[in-house]
């Protein structure tokens, strides 16, 4: 029998892969109703990210609500699985306190981007159903906490939609409260909001960045039992950085001067979120040696192009709350790397009509992550040159703050190292750890490099 020929055989894979596609696109559009109301669906549930392949470009596997906003969606996916993880952490660790009071404020609340009547798609929705959850989880393991939550805006009509729908809407388990005005006239009426002993989350999403400048933010930054989420808006700030008439505010935003004469790109961005990361941390009041203030950051890229569009810049004073964020980003970044493939693939449909039969898996292959295997891999052989080192959650948490690698990244690079003989755990001799080599907690694991490799790292 006469083999088929490539063409031929290329056109019924073809004809396959589109029925296929139109099945998928079916599936999706019966169940993409429920995406609009929980990320937490969308992000665990990758059925519909299968439907990316789709010859439709209107369909598409984000959420409607975030339709042409898809860097909100990324924002948002990170508060909402940070700020759960941080309120059940804080909540259980104060456990013996009679009644722990947590606090959340969304320093430009909005609602901005959706027409929606329950505000979905909004930091405002996403915090109250995040912190009600919260609030019946640790009831369940018994811990009454008090849950506040403080949203402020300036525009007349975004507030009015804010006051109806927190009058309509907030949970009886969180205390929610409104404030008018310019967050800059209103630090001070805010701190006091907060009170002296309450944990406070602050999210500070402006649309510009003179919000964010460094003396602007520091009668926040300089309270005690603070964290903070801050968006470092990198697309603007990049492109006033280099002209003349703008250096001082550039100087004000940054709190000190940054000389980008020569740099490339990649070293400009470095310097410029390095130097507002260092100022940031120079106004949190000093604390003992463990818990001094450090930063991480989530880079949202824009949906289409190799282009950073905000930096959301995370400061904290205590170690398990580097580790927590950088473990939250790890999913982010996995969510990020799905929708800007699916935003590809419809863009190039709508572009050339025809599609992209041959890349329909691009939409599920999870982010590739922050660096290559070789380059962790150095990193450790130089971390552990000089000998023995006891790796415990405040030096994984700087190790963290100075590489904003992943935990995951960190942990797999010391598998590898280990099963070559090229590291050894001191404290984990004989078991076999192959997801998790390091156990940092508590008093942490000491490391080296195996006598054979000292000389050769």
């Amino acid at each position: 029998m006469r083999r088929p020929s490539r063409s031929s055989a290329l056109t019924a894979r073809g004809a396959n892969r589109q029925r296929g596609s139109r099945r998928a696109i079916r599936s999706c559009r019966h169940s993409r109703r429920r995406y609009s109301f929980s990320l937490a669906d969308w992000k665990l549930d990758d059925g519909c990210l299968r439907a990316a392949r789709s010859i439709d470009p209107v369909t598409s596997t984000v959420p409607e609500i975030y339709e042409g906003r898809e860097p909100a969606l990324i924002k948002h996916t990170l508060l909402e699985g940070y700020l759960e993880t941080l309120v059940l952490t804080i909540g259980l660790g104060a456990k013996r306190e009679a009644r722990p009071e947590i606090c959340y404020v969304d320093c430009f609340a909005g609602p901005w981007g959706s027409e929606d009547e329950n505000l979905n798609g909004t930091s405002i929705a996403l915090s109250l159903k995040t912190l009600a959850a919260c609030h019946a989880k640790l009831v369940s393991l018994g811990v009454n906490a008090r849950m506040r939550a403080l949203f402020v805006e300036k525009d007349k009509v975004a507030f009015g939609r804010l006051t109806n729908f927190l009058a309509r809407s907030a949970d009886k388990n969180v205390e929610c409260e409104c404030m008018s005005g310019d967050f800059v006239d209103l630090r001070a009426e805010i701190l006091e909001w907060c009170g002296n002993t309450s944990f406070t989350f602050f999210f500070i999403d402006p649309k510009g960045w003179s919000p964010v400048i460094i003396d602007v933010l520091k009668p926040l930054l300089q309270r005690r039992r603070s964290e903070f989420l801050i968006n470092f808006i990198y697309d603007f700030i990049n492109r006033t950085a280099s002209m003349t008439g703008w250096q001082d505010e550039m100087r004000q935003l940054l709190g000190r001067s940054v000389d980008l004469n020569g740099m490339s790109p990649t070293q400009r961005e470095d310097s410029l979120l390095g130097a507002y990361r260092e100022s940031l941390k120079e106004c949190v009041p000093p604390g003992r040696d463990d818990y001094r203030p450090r930063t991480a950051y989530v880079s949202v890229l824009h949906p289409l192009h190799q282009r950073t569009k905000y930096h959301l810049v995370y400061l904290s004073s205590h170690p398990l709350g580097i580790v927590k964020f950088m473990n939250a980003s790890e999913k982010v970044d996995i969510v990020q790397a799905r929708v800007r493939a699916v935003r590809r693939l419809d863009e190039h449909a709508r572009r050339s009509g025809v599609p992209d039969l041959f890349e329909d898996e691009a939409a599920t292959v999870p982010s590739e992550g922050r660096s290559s295997p070789d380059e962790v891999d150095a990193f450790w052989r130089r971390y552990l040159v000089q000998g023995e080192r006891r790796v415990d959650t405040a030096a994984f948490a700087d190790i963290l703050e100075s590489t904003n690698w992943l935990p995951k990244e960190l942990q797999s690079s010391l598998t590898r190292l280990i099963a070559a003989g090229v590291v050894v755990n001191l404290d984990a001799m004989g078991s076999r750890r192959p997801a998790k080599p390091l156990h940092f907690e508590k008093a942490g694991e000491r490391l080296q490099l195996s006598s054979a490799k000292v000389i050769s790292a």
